[in-house]
């Protein structure tokens, strides 16, 4: 079975199983919120003060709390929260100090009515202009019916960020494990990135996020921003490798500018000038440009080849990016501050296509990579005895014409002419392959093993190699006799000579296998010798 088909086979199962699973969370987050609703209802302020332009203050019964149960819930999006009983305070939401400016974020504030108080006191100070009028509604209830209601509500959208997460992160672990295997290119490490970035952004969005992270809320929202930034590049060399855009200033200028942001972004913040917050419009900006960028330079390509595999997922990828983007900075500048629950599902859905796209470019690179290996060992290899040919060999030659350190050991065989005249040329091959196998097995962890000729094969041992070679030609003879004395026909008989590079007498490594033929074939003929003496004795 094809790699393309099985990756295809594996990848729709995963998205079976998530869609499964996430219309089973969707469904019981969608009872639990019909069910919250009978404990949970809104309640106006006894009175509201403007303090100053920053600061606010809403006045409470505490009678009138505990009469709709024992907690007081609202919603800020950065501000400074204090909350006192009477004149004790309850609950405190800050900035800290070690890191000036860092806004709180947006929270869910969840306030638990202490007995015996008498009223109840909320002071709210804007962290930045943009926030001073902005509405805030409370509600009251139970603390465990409110607090788990909302976590359930939230679990569907929650869900999908982790699956962005979980998403990205196997892609880039795959990418690192098969990368030089498989011959891959950066698309699939970059969108992988992308999708995690994504999905550590639009999980710290979420409610449940909002209410599990509060004590490392200021850390979240660092943390966020620096991701939505960083999702600018990391989507352009996606989309350029993805969609083989030809393009190369424009996309430099605007990853530069993103890292610019960046570095901005953290000196201001660090330095408490300005918080990422009071930033974010830059952010917004630099992502409309390079999504706008990305659409033309695609409609560009597209008009040079009139043809493109991918044009329906340019238009549907696109017209759902656009969407979400525009959707997003409504919902962020004229609602909550916060991204829109829809926004997250719309980048999803961007994330799913692609991926199932990416997954198949993969696939097809797989193949391509597979076959390019086949033709590359066809074209070094020898097919009969799968050593390395004389393509390979000659190659090796002009790399290293005069190496520092290398040792050739050339090999022949006795009697093959004889074998294939008398025996036919399938023992002869027999021979041949047999001969092999002992030699790649003496000398296939010292060098490469090359046949470069009809019975002639040598082995290039590179380097400080400290192997004794009169170990491995008794161990070779050894292996020889024993294949020999199996009654094995044709019987093998390997002549070897070996020289080192000399560099005083060798112009080059060509030199050096002429003085190891030299020794090979008086070695040859000492062996023709022996065996006419054995035949007379007999």
């Amino acid at each position: 079975m094809k790699v393309k088909t099985i990756l295809s086979r594996i990848y729709y199962i995963i998205v079976a199983v998530c869609v499964l699973l996430h219309v089973v969370i969707l469904s019981l987050s969608f009872f639990d919120n019909n069910q919250q609703e009978k404990y949970c209802r809104s309640i106006i302020p006894d009175r509201e003060y403007q303090t100053d332009e920053d600061n606010r203050r809403f006045v409470f019964s505490a009678q009138k709390i505990k009469d709709g149960g024992d907690c007081l819930r609202f919603y800020t999006a950065h501000m400074e929260v204090s909350v006192y009983a009477d004149d004790t305070l309850i609950y405190h939401v800050g900035q800290q100090q070690a890191m000036p400016k860092v806004s709180p974020g947006v929270v869910w504030n969840y306030v638990e009515i202490p007995s015996g108080a008498e009223q109840i006191q909320v002071m709210i100070r804007a962290v930045y202009p943009e926030v001073r009028q902005k509405q805030i509604d409370f509600s009251i209830g139970e603390y465990s019916q409110m607090y788990s209601g909302m976590l359930y509500q939230s679990m569907p959208v929650s869900f999908i960020c982790l699956l962005e997460i979980l998403l990205g992160f196997a892609m880039v672990l795959w990418w690192l494990i098969a990368r030089t295997r498989m011959k891959m290119k950066q698309t699939m490490l970059y969108f992988g990135i992308f999708s995690f970035m994504t999905g550590i952004w639009a999980l710290n969005q979420t409610d449940a996020a909002l209410l599990i992270l509060f004590p490392v809320r200021v850390e979240s929202v660092f943390v966020s921003a620096i991701a939505l930034i960083l999702m600018v590049p990391f989507f352009m060399w996606f989309t350029k490798g993805f969609f083989d855009i030809e393009d190369k200033w424009g996309s430099d200028i605007i990853c530069t500018l993103a890292y610019l942001n960046l570095a901005v972004q953290l000196i201001l913040q660090l330095a408490g000038i300005r918080g990422f917050r009071q930033m974010y419009t830059v952010t917004h900006v630099l992502l409309g440009i390079t999504l706008l960028y990305t659409i033309v330079m695609l409609i560009s390509e597209y008009r040079k080849t009139k043809v493109h595999r991918h044009l329906w997922v340019v238009v549907v990828g696109g017209f759902i990016l656009l969407g979400t983007l525009v959707a997003d900075l409504l919902h962020f500048y004229y609602g909550s501050f916060q991204t829109s629950i829809y926004d997250i599902y719309g980048v999803f859905i961007y994330i799913i296509i692609f991926a199932v796209e990416v997954c198949r470019q993969v696939a097809e690179q797989v193949d391509a990579g597979q076959k390019l290996q086949l033709y590359e060992e066809l074209a070094t290899k020898d097919m009969l005895t799968k050593l390395y040919n004389r393509n390979a060999y000659d190659e090796w030659i002009k790399v290293n014409r005069q190496p520092k350190k290398a040792k050739i050991v050339v090999f022949d065989l006795n009697n093959l002419k004889q074998c294939n005249d008398t025996m036919g040329h399938a023992a002869g091959d027999a021979y041949i392959q047999n001969a092999a196998g002992i030699i790649l097995h003496v000398f296939g962890n010292c060098g490469n093993c090359y046949r470069i000729g009809g019975d002639e094969f040598c082995v290039v041992i590179y380097g400080n190699d400290p192997s004794d070679m009169e170990e491995l030609f008794r161990q070779m003879k050894q292996e020889q006799d024993e294949f020999n004395s199996k009654n094995a026909i044709p019987q093998i008989q390997i002549a070897y000579g070996y020289a080192e590079f000399d560099p005083e007498t060798d112009r080059d490594i060509e030199d050096t296998r002429s003085r190891a033929d030299d020794k090979m074939y008086q070695k040859k003929r000492e062996i023709k010798a022996d065996t006419n003496e054995n035949k007379r004795t007999e």
